[in-house]
């Protein structure tokens, strides 16, 4: 097989992942992004990135791998278009062959073969999976960290604001230092990760420390898309209550086992709001500003003690949290993540899962249930849109926002009246992919649409 498409990773995470480059090729791998957990009895692909360390081009590598220290599989030998993979470069390569295995916890080691290699010593990987019998649908946990001061955060906001449409994905975005910091936010991100630059992004709380802080937001989705295709050993969800009036707001965070391991657990929430007008450097004056954290429910350290070491499986263990929302906060664009934690130390942790939902809805499916009301169309658009939300009838406040997180129309309509039809969209709107956000009294609605010449 000849591959001759060649990826390059940024100059920052190059001299993370490679070893020093010398004068023999030297193959290694990198991005073992298999799930902690899987289905039992099912394929799974194994994906590896095959790396060059060196300044002598790799002209040709396979791959193999093998579980619990059984027989290799051993993947068909690739021949890399001249002049070879060199240093700094990377190539994604899929087995042809599936993991398949019963349940349990497994390990899998995953190596590159190359002729000649000088260093041996990185040509493996090893990682530690689970195969479950029965298992809850995976949510991701993207904490990241993002600063109004920093010149580099808008294109990754762009990205993240993109990742938080999937229901798959959960995104919280810390504020430290910034005008939009709180003492929550600041002390649970820098307790935990504490990266000197920004902006930065951990998965799953790090993963027992396997996964540091980074900004290689070109990596984000695929790696939060790998460990989504995986599973979850327990269940989380979230149902919270509004008072509108004294602002109120009551949580409760419910972890549920489907299969039984030992360890320490803690349940928290992160309490986030939307459309958060504010400045941002290199960035248009309206900027608005995604998923901001503006309380951390169960406070840096989590609520312990509600579950035990060895949880028992098909068992409710919950925590309830009060909290009276400041006046600043826009009621109707706070949002909540729930997270079950596996905890060893502040520098090993884990999600375990997570769910996301709006206040006063329930879990992830009344959260998506909202966005199922609106209707936008037509999608593709060129120039106008048609809005309607259904079984709704009124005034409404609508918004277009880009990608980058700028509002770039704002307008009140009539749902169920022509001020809902034919709305005329900006001038001269370039392509690409917008956000309508339509809120009412009662709740929220949104609507990602494409924008066509």
């Amino acid at each position: 097989m000849k591959i001759s498409t060649l990826f390059t990773l940024p100059f920052a995470l190059l001299l993370a992942l490679a070893p020093m480059a010398g004068h023999a090729q030297d193959a290694y791998l990198s991005g073992l992004s298999f799930p902690r957990y899987v289905k039992a009895n099912v394929n799974y692909p194994v994906v590896v990135k095959a790396m060059n360390g060196s300044t002598v081009p790799v002209q040709s590598f396979s791959v193999r791998w093998k579980v619990d220290g059984g027989t290799w599989h051993t993947g068909n030998t690739i021949t890399v278009t001249p002049p070879g993979l060199q240093q700094g470069y990377y190539m994604n390569v899929t087995h042809p062959v599936q993991l398949n295995v019963a349940q349990g916890s497994h390990t899998l080691t995953v190596e590159i073969v190359s002729s000649p290699d000088q260093n041996t010593t990185n040509n493996q990987l090893v990682c530690q999976f689970t195969a479950v019998n029965t298992w809850a649908n995976k949510v991701v946990l993207y904490e990241g960290r993002t600063e109004t001061w920093c010149p580099h955060c808008p294109a990754a906001n762009v990205v993240t604001n993109s990742l938080a449409l999937n229901p798959q994905f959960a995104v919280a975005k810390f504020h430290t230092s910034d005008g939009l910091a709180n003492t929550a936010s600041t002390g649970y991100y820098n307790t935990y990760y504490n990266p000197d630059f920004t902006p930065a992004a951990v998965l799953d709380m790090g993963e027992y420390g396997d996964y540091p802080a980074n900004y290689s937001t070109g990596l984000w989705q695929d790696e939060m898309t790998a460990r989504a295709n995986g599973v979850a050993p327990a269940s989380v969800s979230l149902t919270s209550s509004m008072n509108w009036t004294s602002r109120v707001l009551t949580v409760t965070v419910t972890a549920n086992f489907t299969y039984s391991f030992t360890g320490t657990f803690k349940l928290n929430a992160f309490l986030l709001e939307d459309a958060v007008p504010g400045p941002q450097q290199s960035a248009p004056a309206n900027y608005l500003h995604n998923k901001v954290v503006r309380a951390v429910l169960g406070g840096v350290s989590g609520t312990g003690g509600i579950i035990p070491n060895t949880p028992v499986v098909n068992t409710n263990y919950s925590t309830t949290y009060t909290y009276t929302v400041p006046a600043g906060y826009k009621l109707a664009d706070l949002n909540l993540i729930g997270v079950l934690e596996h905890y060893q130390s502040n520098s090993s942790r884990y999600c375990v899962n997570a769910a996301k939902a709006g206040v006063g809805a329930v879990g992830i499916e009344e959260l998506q249930s909202a966005d199922a009301l609106l209707n936008v169309f037509p999608n593709p658009f060129t120039d106008v849109l048609n809005i309607s939300l259904e079984g709704t009838g009124g005034s409404a406040e609508m918004e277009l926002v880009a990608a980058d997180g700028r509002v770039v129309m704002h307008q009140q309509v009539l749902l169920g009246d022509v001020q809902g039809r034919n709305l005329q969209m900006p001038a001269n709107l370039p392509a690409g992919t917008y956000v309508v956000t339509l809120r009412t009294k009662d709740l929220i609605a949104r609507k990602a649409v494409i924008k066509v010449d």
